[in-house]
C-alpha cells in the first residue's frame, strides 16, 4: 500500500471517528426517547465501530511513519490483525443487538418520538453515504486488508441506516397497531443473520492471513509454466520458495544461468520472468537468486 493511500485512509478514519462519537451520543438519546429496538441497534452498532475506528486511525498513522523506506515486511500481518479486531468488535455488537431484540420480543414496550429518531438517522445516512463513496474509491486504488475492512464497515453501516429509516417510517405509519411493537426487534434479528455471515467470512480470511502459507497449487503450476517458457535461457533450476505474508505474495526462484551470458543478459531474462509471473498470478514480489 502506498503512503498516499495510507494518508487518505488516515483522514477518512479520523472523519469516521469524529462522526461516530457524536453519533453514539445522539443515537443513545434517540434510543432512550423512542424506545425503538432498531434505534438501540443503531446505537450499539455505532459503539462497535468507534473502538475499531480509533484502532484504524492509530494503525494507519503508524504505518505511514514506517513507510519512509521500502522495508515493509510484516505490514500484511498488521493489516490482518487490525481487520480481525475490527470484525470481532462488529460481531460483539451484533451479539448485544440479538440479546436486546429477543428481550424486546419477550417484554414488548411501546415506541415513542419516532420522528426525532428518523431525523437523526437521516443525517447519519448522508454521512455514511459520503464515507462509503470515499472508501469505495480507496478500494479501487488499493486492495489492502485495512482498506477492505473499512469499506466493509462503511457498507454495512450504510445498509443498516437505510433499513433503520425504513423501519422507523413503518413504525410512524402504523404506530396505532398492536403488532408494530414486534416489528422492530424482528427486523433486527433478520438483519443480524446476513451481517454475521459476511463478517464471519472476512474474519476467517483475516485469520488465514496470520498463518505463513505457501502459494496455492494453481499458482505454483503457473510459476512452473512461466519457467518452462524460458527453459533455454538458464542452465539449471534450483529451489522455488513461496510464502504469503498478509496480502503480499513473495516468490524466491534459484536459477543457474549459462556461463557465457553477460550481466545485462541475465538481468533482462530475470526481468522478463518476473513480469510473466506477475501477469499469471497477479501482483507479487519475485526474487531471482543466481546460483
Amino acid at each position: 500500500m502506498s503512503k498516499d493511500v495510507f494518508l487518505r485512509q488516515h483522514k477518512l478514519a479520523l472523519l469516521l471517528v469524529l462522526w461516530r462519537i457524536p453519533g453514539v451520543i445522539t443515537s443513545f438519546l434517540a434510543a432512550i426517547a423512542s424506545n425503538s429496538m432498531i434505534v438501540w441497534m443503531e446505537f450499539i452498532e455505532n459503539v462497535s465501530i468507534v473502538a475499531p475506528g480509533i484502532l484504524l486511525l492509530i494503525i494507519s498513522a503508524k504505518l505511514m511513519k514506517n513507510l519512509k523506506f521500502m522495508f515493509n515486511y510484516g505490514i500484511g500481518k498488521i493489516e490482518a490483525i487490525t481487520a480481525q479486531t475490527c470484525e470481532i468488535f462488529d460481531l460483539a455488537g451484533l451479539g448485544c443487538v440479538l440479546l436486546f431484540a429477543v428481550r424486546k420480543l419477550i417484554y414488548p414496550g411501546g415506541e415513542r418520538n419516532l420522528e426525532l429518531a428518523l431525523i437523526i438517522s437521516a443525517v447519519g445516512l448522508l454521512i455514511d453515504l459520503f464515507i462509503l463513496y470515499r472508501e469505495k474509491l480507496l478500494t479501487e486504488k488499493d486492495h489492502s486488508r485495512i482498506v477492505h475492512t473499512a469499506f466493509l464497515s462503511a457498507k454495512k453501516e450504510f445498509v443498516f441506516d437505510f433499513i433503520t429509516i425504513f423501519t422507523l417510517i413503518i413504525g410512524i405509519i402504523f404506530h396505532n397497531t398492536k403488532w408494530i411493537v414486534y416489528f422492530s426487534p424482528i427486523v433486527c434479528i433478520i438483519l443480524i443473520v446476513p451481517f454475521s455471515i459476511e463478517i464471519g467470512h472476512h474474519l476467517s480470511s483475516a485469520v488465514q492471513e496470520l498463518i505463513d502459507l505457501t502459494l496455492d497449487e494453481e499458482s505454483q503450476l503457473l510459476i512452473i509454466k512461466v519457467l518452462n517458457e524460458f527453459y533455454d535461457s538458464y542452465e539449471l533450476l534450483g529451489d522455488i520458495k513461496s510464502r504469503v505474508n498478509g496480502s503480499y505474495k513473495n516468490i524466491d526462484i534459484s536459477l543457474q544461468f549459462h556461463p557465457d551470458m553477460t550481466y545485462k543478459e541475465i538481468r533482462d531474462i530475470s526481468t522478463k520472468i518476473k513480469k510473466r509471473i506477475d501477469e499469471e498470478i497477479g501482483k507479487c514480489n519475485v526474487n531471482i537468486n543466481i546460483i
